[in-house]
Order: structure tokens, then C-alpha cells, then sequence
């Protein structure tokens, strides 16, 4: 009896000892499966893929169909002032933001000064009571025709909110005596902004119902065409064209000039003026799957160029 527990007992130990090396070498394949980037791999040659819930999702502006389109909000007033039932404010503009119903991409505050080492604070202006909000400070060093700087965090704040009527106030000092300065004396223009949006595709592809030069929505579908045995996500996307649209030149004095100096001069078409990427997943390999993003391959705004 006691040879049998004697034995038992050492058959436990080596269990325990098979066991804890075996986790002992999976914790090392795993470790150096990690360093190598390799353990979200599929281990066999044949196995199907399985594809991270994390990387066949993307942002909607990016895969699926849309354009972007600049709006320009320029002042609702001539007047360099703003009033308000409380105060009436100096270096203040007003601006309507009615004309904007989609997805804010990014948003930039147009500045064109007439001299450099200036620094421009911006304010919101309350609309009842008149008072000061900072926004953000910028510097102008240098002699540009404009600058642009971003200003998306005000207009995402904007949108939130019920009024369609918002104010700022441009308080400029002199970079090296800290003088104030009147805008009225520095500016050429009054500030506007432009401002990107994204604006999801309403019509079905190859119609559309815009006028003048425009983007015409454009699906490409990967099974279609034979490529959705190595691209595994997205099944297409929207390439978009443009609109068939003869340019007017009537009123483009560049172009006049030019037509003057070289009489076979091609007249403006509709073409891409700015283009948008397409993330994708891709099977190399039953063993190499990546995730890759191509610029360039949807049409997202057309001009006449």
C-alpha cells in the first residue's frame, strides 16, 4: 500500500511539472508571437481569417459616400461694430451659420493684413450682454496674401447651440510694444471663415441633380469588377465623377490673358480639385492580412480648371 501512494505520488509531481513547462514554453511563444507582431496571425495556412471588429470599421466620412464642400461665411454687416441690447462693441463681426446643416470637418478664420509682427486675439462676443469670451491667440510674423487659422473648436461649440447669429471680436496689438491696434487699420478685408463640411451622398450613382460644375456620385464595387477576393472590407466605394460641364471664361480675366497670348488654349473643364483616401483591408496571403489606406481614388469636390 504504501509503494502504490509512494508512486502516486511522484506521477502527481511529474504531471505538475509536464503541466507548468508547457506553460512555460506557450508563455514564451506567445511573448516572441508579440514582439514579432505576428500573434493576431492566423497560426495554420489554411485557416480562415478573422478579421478585428476594430479594423473593418472606419470613419463614415472616409469609406462610405460623400463629398466635402467649402462654405464661406463672410460678415451679415459693413459696419465693423456689433450691437447688442447691453453695449455696442468695437472690432466686432457678426456672422450667420444658417447655410450650415452637415458634418463639420474643419473650420478656419481668414485673416488679410496689411502689416506683420501683429498678434490677433479672438473673442466671442455675448449676444445679450456684450461680454468677452476668449477663443484662441495667433501670431503673424510674416508677410502671406492670407492666413488661415483653425478655429473648428468654436464652430463644433456653435453647432450645439439654438442661435444662428454669433459675434467675435479681433483685438490686435503690436507684437513689440503691446500697442492696440484698430483693426480698421490693419486689415484689408474683414475676417471671414471657411469652412469644410461633409455632405453625405443623396442621390443614387451615375444620377444627380446639382447644377454647374459638381460632384456626380460614382460607386465602385469591388465584387463586380473581381477584386473582393483579396479586398476584404470595404465591398466598394464611392469614386465619384465629375460634371460634364462646359466652364464659362467669360469673366476669368486669367484666362482671357492667357487665351490672348496662346490662341489654342483649351477652355476650363470640370474636373477633381480635391481628392479623398479609401481605407482597406487586404489579403496579401492566407497569412498576411493588412490594413492599408490608398490616397487619391475618390473624387470629393470638383472645380473648372
Amino acid at each position: 500500500m504504501h509503494f502504490f501512494t509512494r508512486f502516486h505520488y511522484c506521477f502527481v509531481i511529474t504531471i505538475i511539472s509536464i503541466n507548468a513547462s508547457s506553460l512555460s514554453i506557450e508563455r514564451q511563444k506567445r511573448q516572441l508571437l508579440s514582439a514579432l507582431n505576428l500573434s493576431s496571425r492566423p497560426p495554420l495556412i489554411h485557416q480562415a481569417p478573422v478579421i478585428p471588429d476594430s479594423m473593418s470599421t472606419s470613419r463614415k466620412h472616409d469609406l462610405y459616400g460623400g463629398v466635402l464642400d467649402k462654405i464661406t461665411l463672410e460678415p451679415n454687416r459693413k459696419s465693423w461694430t456689433c450691437l447688442t441690447p447691453e453695449s455696442l462693441v468695437k472690432d466686432c463681426f457678426q456672422y450667420s451659420i444658417n447655410s450650415i446643416n452637415h458634418e463639420i470637418l474643419s473650420a478656419s478664420l481668414i485673416i488679410d493684413p496689411k502689416d506683420t509682427n501683429i498678434s490677433i486675439v479672438v473673442y466671442e462676443v455675448d449676444e445679450l450682454f456684450g461680454e468677452l469670451q476668449y477663443v484662441d491667440r495667433f501670431e503673424i510674423r510674416e508677410t502671406l496674401d492670407k492666413y488661415h487659422f483653425d478655429i473648428s473648436h468654436l464652430f463644433h461649440k456653435w453647432m450645439k447651440q439654438k442661435s444662428s447669429d454669433k459675434m467675435i471680436k479681433i483685438e490686435i496689438t503690436n507684437s513689440n510694444t503691446q500697442n492696440v491696434i484698430n483693426a480698421l487699420s490693419v486689415l484689408r478685408n474683414a475676417p471671414n471663415f471657411d469652412v469644410m463640411v461633409f455632405q453625405p451622398n443623396t442621390v443614387t450613382a451615375g444620377t444627380s441633380d446639382c447644377v454647374g460644375c459638381c460632384v456626380i456620385p460614382f460607386y465602385v464595387n469591388f465584387t463586380e469588377i473581381g477584386w473582393n477576393d483579396w479586398i476584404l472590407s470595404p465591398p466598394g466605394f464611392y469614386a465619384n465623377v465629375c460634371s460634364d460641364t462646359v466652364c464659362s471664361t467669360e469673366s476669368d480675366e486669367v484666362y482671357q490673358f492667357m487665351k490672348a497670348a496662346i490662341s489654342d488654349l483649351p477652355e476650363p473643364k470640370c474636373a477633381p480639385n480635391y481628392y479623398g483616401s479609401v481605407d482597406m483591408i487586404v489579403a496579401l496571403s492566407p497569412r498576411d492580412i493588412r490594413k492599408t489606406r490608398v490616397h487619391g481614388l475618390r473624387a470629393l469636390s470638383c472645380s473648372c480648371t
